[in-house]
């Protein structure tokens, strides 16, 4: 099971170390004012995730929070206005959980995907790293969320083993918002993801307990929307 798991996501990783490329942020909008779009891919929403390292998660977090200061230092502030509005502060909040994340990572012997298989191994790393990056219809290739989680292995009373796959944080670009593709679908993805596997079982249980927003969109406002239509 552990080799198949590792073939299919070996080469998630070994395309997306070549095709992940960290840009500087564009604005929300174009210059004519509308948004940028994005859209997913409906046949198979894994394709729009991309496996990333430990090494490019740090460079996209650097460039998002040096476009935030950015922001926040040439936004017109009213006097005594606070100087992060509260998309930003959560945004600087994940980043940070992220960066903690990478500095377990490191103290591990090795962050190669083989080893991360080898989730029963206290001498290898859980973590694992994705961005999603759904096709724009301008044409820019940008990352607009970043995905942590971990892989775990848990025995029943039987002795069986149960293999899990938790999201621990999602974080979004500074420059994207819902006028420019929803955000259910990046949960799509990761299930889909997931079923591709089917090795693992994928539990957000971690990402809502962290971030009340993500369970408002995916779960309860989702559902709310669903029984009004």
């Amino acid at each position: 099971m552990a080799a198949a798991f590792k073939i299919a996501f070996g080469s998630l990783f070994l395309a997306s170390q070549l095709e992940v490329m960290v840009l500087s942020l564009t604005p929300k909008k174009l210059p004519n004012g509308q948004p940028r779009k994005f859209v997913p891919d409906l046949d198979a929403p894994r394709n729009d995730l991309q496996l990333i390292s430990p090494g490019t998660v740090n460079l996209i977090s650097k460039n998002w929070m040096q476009n935030i200061i950015i922001d926040v230092a040439t936004r017109k502030q009213p006097i005594n206005s606070n100087e992060f509005i509260y998309d930003d502060l959560h945004i600087v909040c994940a980043l940070q959980h992220i960066q903690l994340l990478i500095e377990m990572n490191q103290k591990k012997l090795s962050n190669l995907w083989p080893d991360l298989v080898n989730v029963g191994n206290i001498n290898t790393s859980p973590f694992i790293f994705l961005a999603w990056k759904p096709k724009c219809l301008q044409g820019m290739n940008e990352v607009l969320f970043i995905i942590a989680a971990s892989l775990s292995i848990i025995k029943d009373e039987n002795d069986i083993q149960y293999h899990y796959f938790d999201v621990q944080n999602v974080i979004q670009s500074p420059y994207w918002d819902e006028t420019q593709i929803d955000s259910i679908h990046l949960k799509n993805a990761l299930f889909d993801q997931n079923n591709y596997t089917n090795h693992t079982i994928l539990r957000l249980d971690g990402l809502y307990d962290r971030n009340i927003r993500y369970k408002l969109a995916w779960e309860t406002w989702l559902q709310e929307s669903e029984l009004d239509g």
